[in-house]
């Protein structure tokens, strides 16, 4: 265990600002600002109207205060920067919370499919929603090793519509009522990057969707009103602020949600800043189109457009160059996944992105997927770009190094050792790809410059379970999945802070504790520099401040007399 002492000859580093009746001085524990490539820590850190005036010794920092400041005492517990979400769904977290929670453990108890029909039962459905749903099942987790069926569902109700949503969000499953509200019957093709699970006469849906078959349901799933979708919205906002996010992420906004999330943000009803990034296989009208890549209004900016390449590697839906060990349901041997997009369409969107210099944001999961991004920035005059390839599970030693001449930077799914290391070892990928899934050692010795995030609400947003799995990389059998690939606690923090900033051009404002930043900050009850690496993520989020004002919890403000 690595100890980081307070350097105490830390120079006094301030920005020059008007004076102002609202000067904060934090200290009384430790302050890592993530200022640099090594851990640098300071004794106090002053706040005026916002942002980070000045760090450094309490003396020195006291002195430059202007008027009465008021004095927040840490009391022992530790400062960081505000964690960054470098991928998630914000939006999907508030609405998820609604439905009946099927999760596996750690995240809920559901281990087999009666308990699943259970919980389904048992769901109190808001009022006015005509139809069960559920979220979070997770086949390679439940004890029958399946996903569950129309006739699984059917034995819930015959009548009621039910519609359940893998953990992945990649697939789902219907029962018949379900099915024909859809529109989903023997005659129904396969979509593009799609497919619809048939019975054994390969013709009568089964109830199981994968990918792009998804599409019309989730249509069904918007709320009727921008009202009524205004409020998961704010909830999933306050969840990220609870888990230390000062700058969170809807990585997938559809034309029918746009309007909800931009009336949130004009009634100043985020409590933090939010990246939306904007699904690019839809088209998007102009007034749209000209805020991509522009600044934040009311807490919100459109950051990039977002498209997605492939499925997920733990439903095997990855679009990888070799096969996968164990095919699934309906799959011959040999199948090695597909792609969830048209690759003329999908140089189409990069080619539109190229010559209006915005940001592109791509799901990637498997090899094969990797390489279409490599082969469509190349091609696309993207090169240079920041491009940002998420999850980038399954990536090779050699992409990465053509990653680092495009400049295309990895955001790493890193839960996932945790959450399936032991599904990607035997079933999913097999041994060898599974002890290289989210290469990130190999990544920071390549010079690129990744992040990891927690693709919510796939996983929950818990920021410090994410770095834990970053250094420890450790299955939820024991089982450590590549030790190479493991990399020091201050590196996972670089991810989750200045390097996620970065990735999204933001690391002037955010990402560090340094003069002229916000002050966006998050205070937890240990530090994890010097905590046993195995229990990083026992850590806490005690208070989440976001431009000086704590956004979760609450901040003991002491003033002079």
């Amino acid at each position: 265990m690595r100890s980081y002492r307070l350097l105490a000859l830390a120079p006094l580093l301030l920005v020059t600002t008007a004076a102002s009746a609202n000067d904060l001085i934090i200290s009384g524990g430790p302050i890592i600002t993530m200022a640099g490539d090594e851990p640098w820590q300071v004794e106090s850190v002053l706040i005026r109207d916002g942002r980070i005036a000045a760090t450094g010794l309490l003396a020195d920092v006291k002195k430059v205060a202007k008027g009465k400041a008021q004095s927040v005492d840490l009391n022992g517990r530790t400062m960081l920067p505000g964690f960054i979400d470098a991928h998630g769904h914000m939006t999907y977290v508030g609405q998820n919370a609604a439905m009946a929670q099927l999760q596996p453990p750690p995240v809920g108890g559901v281990t087999n499919i009666a308990e699943l029909q259970t919980a389904l039962r048992n769901y109190k459905r808001p009022e006015g929603v005509p139809l069960i749903i559920g979220n979070g099942y997770d086949d390679s987790q439940l004890a029958e090793r399946r996903h569950p069926t129309r006739a699984d569902l059917d034995a819930v109700s015959a009548t009621m519509p039910i519609l359940i949503i893998h953990v992945s969000g990649h697939f789902a499953s219907m029962n018949s009522a379900m099915l024909k509200l859809v529109g989903y019957g023997p005659e129904t093709p396969d979509p593009q990057g799609g497919v619809i699970r048939r019975e054994a006469d390969g013709k009568t849906p089964n109830g199981v969707i994968e990918e792009t078959a998804l599409y019309p349901v989730l249509k069904l799933l918007t709320p009727p009103s921008v009202e009524a979708s205004i409020a998961p919205i704010v909830a999933g906002a306050k969840i990220y602020a609870a888990n230390g996010i000062t700058t969170g992420q809807d990585g997938r906004v559809m034309p029918e949600g746009w309007s909800a999330l931009d009336e949130a943000a004009k009634r100043g009803l985020l409590p933090i800043d939010v990246v939306a990034l904007v699904s690019f296989e839809r088209n998007w009208p102009d007034e749209v189109r000209a805020r991509i890549g522009q600044g934040y209004a009311g807490h919100l900016r459109i950051g990039g457009i977002k498209l997605t390449l492939d499925g997920s590697p733990q439903g095997r839906t990855a679009w990888l160059k070799d096969p996968v060990p164990i095919p699934p349901h309906g799959q011959k041997e040999g199948y090695a996944g597909y792609p969830a997009i048209d690759l003329k369409l999908l140089n189409e969107k990069l080619s539109d992105a190229a010559k209006n210099k915005w940001q592109v944001f791509v799901h990637v999961n498997g090899d094969a997927a990797a390489q279409a991004l490599i082969d469509g920035v190349r091609t696309n005059d993207l090169s240079g770009k920041r491009t940002i390839a998420i999850h980038n599970q399954v990536v090779q030693l050699d992409q990465l190094a053509e990653m680092k001449q495009l400049d295309i930077q990895p955001s790493f799914f890193a839960n996932h050792t945790f959450y399936w290391g032991d599904w990607h070892r035997d079933v999913a990928l097999g041994p060898k790809r599974a002890d290289f899934i989210s290469p990130q050692a190999s990544a920071w010795a390549m010079g690129l410059r990744p992040t990891a995030h927690n693709d919510s609400p796939v996983v929950p947003p818990d920021m410090l379970r994410l770095v834990w799995s970053s250094v420890n990389r450790r299955s939820q059998s024991g089982d450590i999945l590549g030790p190479l690939e493991r990399i020091p606690v201050y590196r996972a923090l670089q991810q989750v802070t200045i390097n996620a900033a970065w990735q999204i051009g933001e690391d002037k404002e955010k990402g560090s504790i340094e003069p002229g930043k916000r002050a966006d900050l998050v205070l937890l009850d240990g530090n994890p520099l010097n905590v046993d690496p195995a229990d990083l993520h026992k850590l806490r989020v005690v208070a989440t401040i976001k431009d000086g004002k704590a956004v979760f919890g609450s901040l003991t403000i002491s003033t002079p007399n």
